[in-house]
C-alpha cells in the first residue's frame, strides 16, 4: 500500500481553522485513495475542530497540521505552543461552543492530547471508509449513530 499523508502549518488566526480544512480535504481529495463522502464529512468537521481549540488557545502562534492514512484510519494531529491541554465540559443549551471534544470523540475511534516541549499535540484517528473503483459503495461505519453511541468521552472540567 503507498504512504499517504501532509503535513502544513497555518498562523494562529481564526481563518486558519477553515483554510487547513479546506486544505486537508482538497489534499486527501488528490491521493491515489477514493474516500466515502460521509469519511471526508467527519475528517472535515474533526480537523476543524481540533484546529479551532488549537488557534483559541495558542495566543497567536502558528498551527501545525498534519495528517497520515494508515490502513482504513487517518490519524490527524494539530500542533500548538500552548501546554494547557484541552478538557471537555458539558455547554449550556444556548452556549455558541463548548462541544468541539464531544465531536471530535464522537467521530474518532481514539483522540488524545499530551504536553510536548514546545507546547501540546492533539490527535484524532478517524475510520475512513472508502468508495471503490469499480463504483460500488462500502463504508467502515464511522460517522454511524452506532459508531456514536459507543463513543467514550471523557470529562475533565477546569
Amino acid at each position: 500500500m503507498q504512504a499517504h499523508g501532509l503535513s502544513f502549518s497555518v498562523p494562529g488566526t481564526p481563518a486558519a481553522a477553515a483554510a487547513a480544512r479546506r486544505r486537508v480535504v482538497s489534499d486527501l481529495r488528490s491521493w491515489s485513495v477514493q474516500f466515502d463522502a460521509q469519511s471526508l464529512q467527519n475528517v472535515e468537521l474533526v480537523t476543524s475542530e481540533l484546529i479551532t481549540n488549537a488557534v483559541q488557545h495558542a495566543g497567536g502562534d502558528s498551527v501545525a497540521v498534519s495528517a497520515r492514512l494508515h490502513g482504513e484510519t487517518l490519524l490527524i494531529e494539530v500542533f500548538d505552543a500552548s501546554a494547557e491541554l484541552p478538557s471537555a465540559c458539558l455547554a449550556d443549551l444556548d452556549d455558541e461552543g463548548g462541544r468541539g471534544l464531544f465531536l471530535v470523540a464522537a467521530l474518532s475511534l481514539d483522540h488524545g492530547a499530551e504536553r510536548t516541549p514546545t507546547g501540546k499535540r492533539c490527535w484524532a484517528e478517524i475510520p475512513v471508509g472508502r468508495v471503490p473503483r469499480t463504483g460500488t459503495h462500502t463504508s467502515s461505519g464511522g460517522g454511524t449513530a452506532a459508531h456514536m453511541a459507543g463513543a467514550r468521552v471523557s470529562l475533565r472540567c477546569v
